[in-house]
């Protein structure tokens, strides 16, 4: 039987690189390096099975020490809309990650990519532009890179807390502006799945990229999904345009409101039978909201 592959996570402690880790640690042909800037923030993996190592990613000789005797790995960067310049920062990182794992031969990158906006739209989303800028450094160093492109998550209504606007009790609006244009939307934790199947099925996967999507659904059709698991609680479409959600003016406002009007002109192009492949139990957006009820109506108080 082959030794174990050992598959190193990036952002091991965020939403995506955890889920990632997970599904991984599962399964017998990996172990997980899980990188993260901060260990305790890891420590549920390390419970689970997985090596918990600190990595700078500003410093190269640091990214190389924690991907030493790594077979592959999974790339996800962050952005810090508190930095003078967050694309810019993010890009820096990316680079320095992308050209030490070439430095390496690692021999599989899966990057979560994103559409580059700004060249589309004329409008700035800094945390989608750095992700492209990053992607397309990756293929010009040649990496044996596979993408994947994520839509709008579930799990981003129990984090957002500018999604839901209350009106009264139990009514609340839904906001996201999408008009009457369908949202492309995945559970995160179907990301795990389709990551561990590119991993086991490297030829096929490499050097393409994958447009992950679990639903897709209006803002109405989701207001009603909503209402019906939720009740007594009620939603509607709150009907925002992009200049709403631009004058909410937390940290990145802008940024969104403009990943949403580029995501409203449906450019992309997301494969809900590709998905289904890789990940045959893909959740819709009703199996997730009946399964994350409590969660919810936490995330409304």
């Amino acid at each position: 039987m082959a030794a174990p592959k050992m598959i190193a996570v990036f952002g091991a402690a965020n939403d995506q690189g955890s889920t990632v880790a997970r599904c991984l640690l599962k399964d017998p042909q990996y172990k997980v390096r899980a990188i993260t800037q901060d260990i305790s923030q890891a420590q549920e993996l390390a419970n689970l099975g997985a090596q918990v190592v600190t990595a700078n990613l500003k410093d190269r000789s640091s990214i190389k020490d924690a991907l030493k005797d790594v077979h592959g790995c999974f790339v996800v960067t962050s952005t810090d809309f508190s930095s003078p310049d967050p694309e810019e920062d993010e890009y820096r990182l990316g680079e320095n990650i992308a050209d030490v794992c070439m430095i390496l031969k690692i021999q599989h990158v899966v990057f979560s990519t994103t559409p580059g906006v700004r060249d589309v739209t004329g409008g700035k989303a800094r945390h989608w532009d750095s992700k492209a800028r990053i992607y397309t450094f990756m293929k010009e160093r040649d990496l044996p890179l596979t993408g994947v492109m994520l839509p709008f998550a579930y799990n981003q209504l129990l984090t957002n807390k500018h999604a839901f606007q209350k009106v009264k009790e139990h009514a609340f609006k839904l906001c996201l502006p999408m008009g009457d244009v369908s949202l492309n939307m995945l559970d995160m934790g179907d990301l795990g799945k389709a990551v561990h199947y590119i991993f086991n099925h490297q030829d096929e996967c490499m050097n393409k990229t994958f447009n992950l999507v679990g639903d897709k659904r209006t803002i109405k059709e989701m207001a009603d999904i909503l209402s019906t698991e939720l009740r007594p609680y009620a939603f509607e479409d709150a009907r925002m345009i992009f200049s709403q959600m631009k004058a909410l003016n937390f940290p990145g406002s802008e940024d969104m409101a403009n990943m949403f009007e580029y995501i409203q002109r449906g450019d992309l192009r997301f494969n809900l039978d590709t998905t289904r492949r890789m990940v045959p139990d893909v959740m819709d957006f009703t199996s997730w909201v009946k399964a994350n009820k409590e969660a919810l109506i936490a995330a409304l108080k």
